[in-house]
């Protein structure tokens, strides 16, 4: 194989890592509308998109392993398709997180929500936009934007801790219609969830400094 060719397997690569992250946003943004407008079509809909996501997993795995068997890259490139075998494991969990949250919202999408869904929509946002930093972080193999997505985490916990209280309150509350408990324990799930897509991306992030440095290096 060229180096031509070498280089056209790691462009397309990058194209696929790209796609996959884009995939796990629209996954993210499909759960957290489907959450705030309470639409069970939409909700439903995210299991298609973690399909296409387990599909690109797959293809990602099968040029990796291509490249490595039939280039036996060295230094950087070895280590760019390496980190890249990592971090499709965490976008496909982050897909997967979003259709638990969409699963989540039908089951509740008979009762008028508690409380807390504004905080939770700003999770959202804010771990929508960690994935696609970190996943642009590996593709350009930019260690600041990697560091960015890590300390967005920062923000994403605090969100957590405070949806968190607020719920536990409402949970332990005397409250006349019983349903609105349970609710708020579903709420508090989904915000859990997002809080975990928040680490996965900030997995990713971690891969890009490896891939960089050859050291891999807990952030959070």
């Amino acid at each position: 194989m060229t180096r031509k060719q070498f280089d056209e397997q790691l462009d397309k690569l990058k194209e696929l890592l790209t796609d996959m992250g884009e995939l796990n946003c629209e996954a993210i943004d499909d759960a957290v509308t489907a959450l705030e407008t309470q639409d069970t079509k939409l909700a439903k809909e995210t299991k298609a998109v973690e399909t296409a996501v387990d599909e690109k997993e797959s293809e990602i795995e099968r040029l990796c392993l291509k490249i490595i068997l039939k280039q036996q890259p060295v230094a950087s490139d070895l280590l760019f398709v390496t980190g890249a075998m990592k971090m499709i494991t965490d976008m496909e969990r982050i897909a997967d997180q979003a259709v638990d949250i969409s699963e989540l919202v039908v089951k509740m999408s008979a009762l008028p929500y508690a409380d807390s869904v504004a905080e939770i929509s700003d999770m959202g946002d804010r771990v929508r936009d960690m994935v696609r930093l970190a996943v642009e972080s590996f593709v350009e193999r930019d260690a600041e934007k990697a560091k960015e997505a890590c300390r967005a985490d920062d923000a994403v916990d605090d969100l957590f801790d405070t949806v968190k209280k607020r719920l536990t309150g409402i949970v332990h509350r005397e409250i006349e219609q019983e349903d609105n408990g349970e609710q708020a324990l579903d709420l508090l799930m989904i915000a859990k969830y997002l809080e975990k897509i928040g680490d996965h991306a900030s997995n990713i992030a971690e891969w890009v400094l490896f891939m960089i440095t050859g050291e891999h290096k807990k952030l959070n």
